[in-house]
Order: structure tokens, then C-alpha cells, then sequence
């Protein structure tokens, strides 16, 4: 799945997103990947691109599927973004609820 460029901006918005947490999530909207293979990609520390993509993850932006590689021990995690329309629902969600959350902040004034 391909994500617009102007997404970027209006997820920083509504989940209060770093620049760089964006770049993660935009870099996974047209990829699967392991943190290691982000960090490669995007020139970032491996534990940097941890720590993205546990936000990302708990804003339910992203999702996290365990793996073993056969013949090999142990497990290992590969992120992606929900299909489009998923993505579509919990955006649409979270404008809601920070449009209602900034109209409230408004009305205290």
C-alpha cells in the first residue's frame, strides 16, 4: 500500500508524531520490515527505530507479526501498516476525537 505524502503531516497532528516516527511509518506504508532492515534503510540506530516503532505500534498504526525462520531458533518481529481501509478507519477514528478534544480546550477559554 502506498500512503499520500500529505498524510505525513496530518499523522503528526493527530497522534503527535515526531518527524522521524512519521518517516518510519511512511517507509512501512509500501513496505514489510524487520527493525533492522528500517534502520538500514532510513540510516537510523536499531534501538532508535525500537522505540519508533513501539509508539507506533501502541497508536494502532502499525502491526507486528512474530516469525521463525526455519531451521533457526528464536523469533523475530516484522512490522507493516493494516490494509488501507483499516488504516482509513482508525485515522478517521482519531480526527474525531482530537477534533472533539480541541473543541473542548476552545469552549474553556
Amino acid at each position: 500500500m502506498n500512503c499520500p505524502t500529505e498524510i505525513k503531516q496530518l499523522l503528526k497532528v493527530l497522534y503527535n508524531l515526531s518527524s522521524s516516527e512519521t518517516e518510519v511509518l511512511y517507509y512501512l506504508c509500501s513496505n514489510e520490515a524487520r527493525a533492522s532492515e528500517i534502520a538500514d534503510e532510513l540510516g537510523k540506530d536499531r534501538s532508535t527505530i525500537q522505540r519508533y516503532l513501539s509508539k507506533l505500534q501502541s497508536t494502532g498504526l502499525l502491526q507486528r507479526e512474530s516469525m521463525v525462520e526455519e531451521g533457526k531458533r528464536g523469533r523475530y518481529y516484522v512490522y507493516s501498516v493494516p490494509d488501507k481501509e483499516k488504516l482509513k478507519e482508525k485515522v478517521r477514528v482519531r480526527m474525531d476525537e482530537w477534533a472533539d478534544e480541541k473543541l473542548e480546550v476552545l469552549e474553556d477559554i
